[in-house]
């Protein structure tokens, strides 16, 4: 792909970074939908090439799908790989705005709480510093969790945590002491070990579990030794609180 010369063109579209929540349709601001409305094109992130982008299906209903177009965000570890596609996608991105286009780009929950519009932003950045850039928050996993079980995430004094799930998970036992409420995302493949730790450790507090929040295929439950931990992939797209006995 070759690379836009920024000395030679500069952007005078708009890109606005779409926060559509965690998986509920309704959960969309009306601020996102109407930026959605009169975007002149939407990107959604996907993961491969031949997997369904679920930031896409979320929008659907209140866009017309010729709208929509789809950036794969491989889900790597490797950076030099993910520096490629981010800068790729950055360079599409930009193109449009050459145009004078304005931009959406929807991403799931909040588009500053580990989201892929993070990486898109640095990347356009780099390419022009003075891009047009707006955002618009939405309502994250951690917090529609929360509202799910209707349990608070803290009051009062009490100390919040909200982490990815270490890689090494014998460093979640010090988290646990020193905070009142723990929330962790990005769990993946390590579910199993990450239960096998808390029973290991007879964590006593309240737990909390939802996978794919708002969608119809939602799976929620409270119960750790309840947990149907041998369902295929059920770590991806989920998200955990647990949250000191009183």
């Amino acid at each position: 792909m070759a690379s836009t010369n920024k000395k030679e063109i500069k952007s005078k579209g708009k890109l606005y970074g779409i926060g559509i929540g965690p998986g509920d349709p309704e959960l969309l601001t009306i601020k996102g939908y109407n930026i959605l409305k009169k975007a002149d094109v939407i990107y959604a992130p996907r993961a491969r090439i031949k997997s369904v982008s679920f930031a896409a299906e979320i929008i659907k209903k209140y866009v017309f799908k010729d709208k929509i177009k789809t950036i794969i965000f491989p889900m790597s570890r490797d950076r030099k790989t993910l520096e490629e596609f981010w800068r790729k996608a950055a360079l599409k991105v930009y193109r449009d705005l050459c145009q004078g286009k304005t931009v959406g780009f929807v991403t799931i929950g909040d588009p500053l709480t580990y989201s892929t519009y993070i990486y898109l932003l640095r990347h356009l950045r780099r390419i022009d510093k003075d891009v047009d850039i707006h955002t618009v928050p939405g309502v994250s996993a951690v917090n529609a969790i929360a509202s799910v079980f209707s349990v608070p995430l803290a009051e009062a004094d009490e100390r919040l945590a909200v982490i990815p799930l270490p890689r090494r998970i014998a460093d979640l036992k010090q988290v646990l002491k020193q905070f009142d409420t723990v929330v962790l995302l990005k769990i993946g493949k390590d579910l199993n070990r990450l239960v096998n730790f808390l029973k290991k450790e007879k964590f006593d507090g309240k737990f909390y579990f939802a996978k794919r929040l708002g969608r119809p295929e939602q799976y929620i439950i409270d119960n750790l030794f309840k947990l149907d931990n041998s369902k295929k992939n059920l770590g991806y797209m989920s998200i955990i609180v647990l949250r000191r006995k009183k």
